[in-house]
């Protein structure tokens, strides 16, 4: 069986051999790309899901200042498409417009990333990188009934008019990407982000993938977020090579139910047993630039591997860990695996990235994981994984070390695009 795995921009290939390994491909179904995008996205914001159309709404505001936020450079938003087909509809001047990037806790996008997201729009608006540790630069609006304080992007709360974009597919804490996270934690502090990335919410059974009804952090983010809410927002499906299936836009919650909705029909794959090896990506670019992001697609194997099976994980990495943040400085505390994480269970303190070392070590808890990188030998030691440059040996390893004429061995091409759902 020959398989091309998503990394990087080309891709991987792989070869099984049929005769020692019985592999069960898991891929999301992949929906053609609508035929008119443009068409799209000017019939969804003329008849939005609980909200006057964009150009009504816009009219009716008379905006001064326009805010719209995007997702940074690690997420396929075609905010290239979206932000101008937006400000058309607003009838206002292009100096009125404000970019902002959200890039949660992470750095901010260069100009040659932004270049990439947004094309020629990028010359055309003022772009604003969200800095979550810039005070002079946020508003407190309250508390979560939970007690956290939300504190969101000033630009974003002295607009008068505010617009959001975002793509829906399955996130392995909030259910779903899109919607009210293109807000929080996209442009909120980070008292907000570690308040809603909190050990224990990130521990509870519902924090996980494809599930946002019932789903603690997915409520969370739908709260803050309504303290100082999108007027508007425009959220996108896509296909395997990333282009629009589909537009769903309006009010936050009507709009990204609806996208919810078919994202989980397309995403959520049934699968009748767990497998003693599961071979998972990160998607390929741009989702497997770093190894942090990396974490998402081991979560997404994890829920199908064997206790104490093996996690082979493919993900290019070519950007490190990546230094900002204090993601290595928890990588690199001395303690044993299990003993990190349950001293992060155990504290009432989230520092910064702590959500992805504990899930990382959650997944390893329970098996072991090998990665497939370009990460420098440095950064490696940091992973708390096993390493590989050749991902066939690693599976005839795995064989042989379970004396099996033929392996059983589920693989993920598209990584967390995919996500495996048991079924008994």
């Amino acid at each position: 069986m020959r398989l091309n795995l998503a990394y990087g921009t080309t891709g991987l290939p792989l070869e099984l051999d049929d005769a020692r390994f019985d592999a069960t491909v898991l891929l999301p179904k992949d929906p053609p790309a609508h035929p008119d995008p443009r068409a799209a996205f000017a019939a969804a914001v003329a008849r939005p899901l609980g909200a006057r159309p964009l150009a009504e709404l816009a009219r009716a505001k008379a905006p001064k200042r326009v805010a719209i936020a995007i997702a940074d450079h690690t997420r396929p938003v075609p905010d290239h498409l979206l932000v101008p087909w937006i400000v058309e509809q607003l009838g206002v001047n292009d100096a009125a417009i404000t970019i902002i990037i959200g890039t949660g806790t992470h750095r901010g996008s260069t100009g040659e990333e932004l270049a990439r997201m947004l094309g020629a729009a990028a010359g055309r608006f003022r772009i604003v990188n969200h800095d979550c540790q810039r005070q002079d630069e946020l508003v407190l609006l309250g508390r979560s009934r939970c007690g956290g304080e939300c504190w969101l992007n000033r630009a974003w709360v002295e607009a008068d008019l505010r617009i959001a974009t975002g793509f829906i597919e399955p996130h392995f804490f909030a259910g779903f990407s899109g919607g009210s996270k293109g807000v929080v934690p996209a442009i909120a502090g980070l008292a907000t982000v570690q308040h809603f990335h909190r050990a224990a919410l990130i521990a509870h059974p519902r924090t996980t993938w494809g599930d946002p009804a019932g789903n603690p952090l997915q409520a969370l983010t739908r709260e803050m977020t309504a303290l100082c809410p999108p007027d508007f927002i425009v959220n996108v499906t896509l296909n395997l090579r990333k282009e629009i299936t589909a537009v769903y836009a309006g009010e936050t919650i009507a709009a990204h139910d609806a996208g919810c909705a078919a994202a989980l029909h397309e995403a959520m794959i049934p699968v009748s047993r767990r497998y003693p090896v599961v071979v998972t990506t990160n998607s390929g670019y741009p989702l497997d630039q770093n190894f942090y992001q990396a974490v998402k697609g081991i979560s997404a194997a994890a829920r199908i591997v064997e206790p104490g099976g093996t996690i082979i994980a493919v993900s290019r990495c070519n950007n490190g860990l990546p230094d900002e943040g204090e993601f290595r400085r928890l990588l690199a505390d001395p303690r044993p695996s299990d003993q990190l994480l349950a001293a992060i269970l155990a504290s009432e303190r989230t520092p910064h990235d702590q959500w992805q070392v504990q899930t990382l070590l959650q997944c390893g808890a329970g098996a072991r994981i090998v990665l497939y990188s370009e990460l420098p030998s440095g950064d490696q030691r940091l992973t708390r994984t096993a390493h590989t440059r050749d991902i066939a040996a690693t599976l005839e390893t795995e064989r042989c070390r379970r004396a099996l004429d033929r392996l059983p061995v589920a693989v993920l091409p598209m990584g967390p695009l995919t996500i495996p759902v048991l079924r008994a």
